[in-house]
């Protein structure tokens, strides 16, 4: 597992450390499934498939490329903060 170690992702005052693993994972889907928007709204504005956006959500991707879920939680709500 590689930790993206520059990104920070800030929502409610909440800090997040983004990796390729399993909590980064999990983190998008809670934010997916819990969120009012459609899978469709959320995939145009990230720039994605409405597919992706639904296999993230259930769970059926397991390895999801980085900059997608950057670009779905920046459509949910979240900043992205640079550091070292």
């Amino acid at each position: 597992m590689s930790t993206a170690k520059v990104l920070r992702l800030r929502s409610a005052g909440e800090t997040i450390t983004l990796d390729d693993g399993p909590a980064t994972i999990a983190l998008c889907q809670r934010a997916i499934r819990s969120t009012s928007m459609k899978f469709g709204d959320i995939a145009s504005r990230a720039g994605v498939c409405d597919t992706t956006v639904s296999r993230l959500a259930y769970g059926d991707t397991k390895k999801p490329m980085m900059a997608t879920v950057v670009r779905i939680l920046m459509v949910l709500g979240w900043t992205i903060s640079a550091s070292r």
